[in-house]
């Protein structure tokens, strides 16, 4: 029986991206919210990304890896061979991240 282990990798790394990305882009969020507040945090940006991760970011490596592992087990259910869910999984998961990333990437460019 063949171990899905590169699905499970290629979920978790899509996941744990879309986690980063969702975590600097709420932290660049709070920075701008806290500067139209009249509160500078610009420079404690990383560290405040560092601190808040498992409020935004974690949440949704956690949510974003459930939904790609139980979406890869309804493929494999309905499909015949293991090779092509690991295939039609990776093809769906490449182009979300990368949408994801390009789509969130300009909430917090000015920060990086």
């Amino acid at each position: 029986m063949h171990r899905p282990y590169g699905v499970i990798i290629k979920c978790f790394l899509s996941a744990l991206i879309v986690g980063i990305i969702t975590q600097l882009a709420a932290t660049a969020g709070f920075v701008r919210w806290a500067g139209a507040q009249g509160n500078d945090h610009v420079s404690e940006f990383w560290q405040i990304a560092k601190d808040t991760w498992h409020l935004n970011g974690l949440t949704a490596f956690l949510i974003f890896m459930a939904i790609s592992l139980i979406s890869y087990l309804i493929i494999r259910k309905f499909t015949t061979q293991q090779k092509t869910a690991e295939k039609v999984i990776t093809w769906l998961l490449i182009p979300i991240t990368l949408l994801y990333s390009l789509i969130m990437y300009p909430n917090f460019a000015d920060y990086l």
